[in-house]
């Protein structure tokens, strides 16, 4: 969701912005941002970086998110991948997302949100998960950094690897290795330490391990 957020950001800015203030805006790393402009130029938005010392990044002044580029059910996958992530996610509740999509064309994006909120009910979790707390800012840094963390629950202390997050039925989790690949709810770390110590081995991914996870 990020990568709409940025769009819509850079199409509001009237000046050139850095990838050091985008970092701020949305309390992430340059290197976060940098794969955010990379996914973003891939996908077709004409990204233009400027180098030097009046740098920047915009987009070009031609581009222009035109309604007819979507249609009706583009839309509607669009907003109940929206309307759903609102409904799990503390953080894109607050962000208003499905507010700024309306720019593109806000008679068809209110109609399609009343018909969800009559129809659609997203009740999964007792709490919606938080990604910008300070566990979860202190994990994305070991993510960027692919380095471990020292991860304080009820039971103690433990020194994990960090691999990726997970969203289940549990809510939002941990994938890590810990001599053996383990998930933890995010809910259940009280606090996270940045460790100095990385790790260059080989990893499975979630998908390729999930059938035999244990769940701390």
């Amino acid at each position: 969701m990020r990568l709409l957020e940025i769009v819509f950001y850079l199409l509001r800015s009237n000046c050139k912005i850095t990838i050091k203030e985008l970092a701020s805006v949305y309390n992430v790393s340059t290197r976060t941002i940098q794969r955010d402009l990379d996914k973003l130029s891939v996908l077709g938005i004409p990204i233009i970086i400027h180098r030097g010392k009046n740098g920047g990044i915009e987009i070009d002044n031609n581009y222009i998110i035109r309604r007819q580029m979507l249609r009706y059910n583009d839309y509607e996958s669009l907003m109940l991948a929206l309307y759903i992530c609102e409904n799990i996610s503390k953080n894109l509740e607050q962000s208003l997302l499905i507010d700024r999509f309306k720019i593109v064309d806000e008679k068809r994006c209110s109609k399609i949100l009343n018909k969800l909120q009559e129809r659609f009910i997203v009740d999964l979790y007792e709490e919606k998960f938080d990604s910008e707390s300070e566990v979860c800012k202190k994990i994305d840094k070991a993510l960027d950094n692919k380095t471990f963390i020292e991860v304080e629950i009820n039971r103690g202390k433990i020194c994990i690897f960090p691999i990726s997050y997970v969203l289940r039925q549990e809510g939002l989790c941990l994938y890590y290795y810990d001599e053996e690949y383990k998930l933890i709810p995010i809910k259940n770390i009280d606090n996270v330490v940045l460790l100095n110590k990385s790790y260059n081995g080989n990893i499975i991914s979630y998908n390729d391990n999930k059938k035999s996870l244990k769940i701390v």
